[in-house]
């Protein structure tokens, strides 16, 4: 299975009047280079079989984002287990609830959540990652979906993405 990590685009800043937090939508700005970074991701990868967002609005947005230029055929799924501060070890519990070995999925979440995440897919030191505003990385379950099962592929900043976009 493989596994990507993307976290969400540049969004309405905190405490923003008018916004509650979990409503906060990208800017402009963050729609125009989300755009540009999936297109970037588009390079690299096929369209997944599962595109997972939080229900957070600024992840909604940015995997619809990612839906489209990944040319994939259907919704988007949304999960409790992405919000900022759910446990990782909830994220393989529900990828295995999926049977979704050889396949490939996109979860698209926040931080510091997606680095933690990262980290227990591979069994390394929780604040391992970053992953900054639009960024992504890539996990290979070679055999089971278990913590510290994971490979990393890679691992590209949003900057590296709208690049090859």
């Amino acid at each position: 299975m493989e596994l990507i990590l993307v976290r969400h685009g540049l969004a309405v800043k905190r405490e923003t009047p008018g916004y509650i937090d979990a409503e906060r939508p990208l800017t402009q700005e963050g729609i125009e280079r989300m755009q540009k970074g999936a297109r970037g991701l588009a390079s690299l990868v096929d369209p997944p079989d599962m595109i997972v967002s939080s229900p957070l609005l600024r992840a909604q947005q940015t995997a619809e984002i990612l839906a489209v230029a990944l040319q994939c055929n259907h919704e988007v799924a949304e999960w409790e287990a992405l919000l900022p501060d759910a446990p990782p070890s909830a994220i393989l519990a529900l990828l295995r609830k999926q049977d979704r070995s050889g396949k490939s999925v996109i979860l698209v979440g926040h931080e510091p959540h997606l680095s933690r995440c990262a980290a227990h897919l591979i069994g390394s030191e929780p604040l391992s990652f970053q992953f900054k505003k639009g960024g992504a990385g890539a996990f290979e379950f070679p055999s089971r979906l278990a913590q510290g099962a994971a490979v990393l592929k890679w691992f590209l900043t949003p900057k590296q993405l709208r690049q090859l976009g």
